[in-house]
């Protein structure tokens, strides 16, 4: 499969990197997870907005009350 025959199979709010302990999960940089049909992915560092980080499938840190 050629990167011209590929389409994108997921779009998603993806932290940089995971939190540190303690950090609140707002302050990390976020960007897309994206994956493709081949099984590679790209990293787009363009941040979500709030909402679409509350909102996101996966990945989410446990609220503390």
């Amino acid at each position: 499969m050629t990167a011209a025959t590929r389409t994108l199979v997921s779009r998603e709010p993806w932290w940089a990197k995971p939190p540190e302990p303690g950090q609140d999960e707002t302050t990390c940089e976020w960007g897309w997870l994206e994956i493709y049909s081949d099984g590679t992915f790209h990293f787009d560092r363009t941040r979500p907005t709030d909402e679409e980080i509350r909102h996101r499938k996966g990945c989410r840190v446990a609220a503390e009350h």
